[in-house]
């Protein structure tokens, strides 16, 4: 499947500050409850003052389906994401699409503008989305000044290096049940949230992205998701989000890892 190009150029501006800001009576920004949760999700890549400066900064809505960026661009900056999720991913000649990652509000991406002047991958939202850009020269001159967050930015930048790496070894050697099953717990960890009756994954993820994530057909994925289903590991509706039976999943996957699928 070609990725499907969006025009861009119609994001709206959010404001001067953050929605979640306000002016005390002396005029000056003041942070919210709900602007301290964006700083705290923040701070799990980048501490101190230089999160709360992030944070601060204005952002601009995104459409769904609208393309942050595309590969062969200029790379001069990063982004924050405040509300939504965006996938960052690399599309083949033939028109095939590999999901990279997907970010979750709180997460920073493109970072690889670090590493080239070009980007190498695209990004694109798959819900509305809120999202601050960050200039790589701004973002290097504060980081001069903040040790501590220069260590948090390389640590993220391994961190997802490990990852990049540990995905290419599943899509290498494993059958695609345990990619798909392995995935859909990595996505529960990072986008669930936890009920009695299961953990729902907080996002509507579409065949097609769970295909592009394993590097697999949608109508393959399809099938397996209807195993999976009958087997009563998870439960979703049409077109609805995923419920993910956590320990009744994970012990799937370890039955599966001995003799394969």
């Amino acid at each position: 499947m070609r990725a499907t190009t969006v025009e861009r150029g119609t994001t709206e501006p959010v404001g001067a500050t953050a929605p979640a800001a306000r002016a005390g009576p002396s005029g000056r920004i003041t942070l919210t409850p709900a602007h301290d949760v964006q700083c705290l999700e923040l701070s799990g890549t980048l501490r101190g003052t230089l999160c709360e400066q992030l944070s601060r900064r204005p952002a601009r809505r995104v459409l769904h389906g609208e393309f942050l960026y595309l590969a062969g661009e200029p790379a001069r900056s990063l982004y924050f994401l405040r509300r939504g999720l965006v996938k960052t991913s690399r599309v083949a000649p033939d028109g095939r699409e590999l999901i990279l990652q997907l970010h979750r509000p709180g997460e920073i991406f493109g970072e690889l503008c670090f590493c080239t002047g070009e980007r190498r991958e695209q990004a694109a939202a798959l819900e509305a989305s809120e999202v601050v850009e960050i200039p790589r020269h701004d973002l290097l001159a504060q980081l001069a000044r903040s040790p501590e967050g220069m260590l948090d930015l390389i640590a993220l930048t391994c961190e997802r290096l490990a990852d990049a790496q540990a995905r290419l070894e599943s899509v290498s050697f494993e059958p695609v049940m345990e990619r798909l099953v392995r995935t859909l717990l990595r996505v529960a960890d990072a986008l669930g949230e936890a009920a009695p009756e299961g953990t729902h994954i907080a996002h509507y993820i579409t065949q097609e992205a769970l295909a592009q994530l394993i590097a697999a057909r949608r109508e393959v994925v399809s099938g397996l998701l209807n195993r999976l289903r009958d087997r009563g590991l998870i439960d979703y509706p049409r077109k609805g989000r995923i419920r993910v039976h956590r320990q009744a999943l994970e012990a799937y996957l370890h039955s599966l890892a001995p003799l394969g699928d």
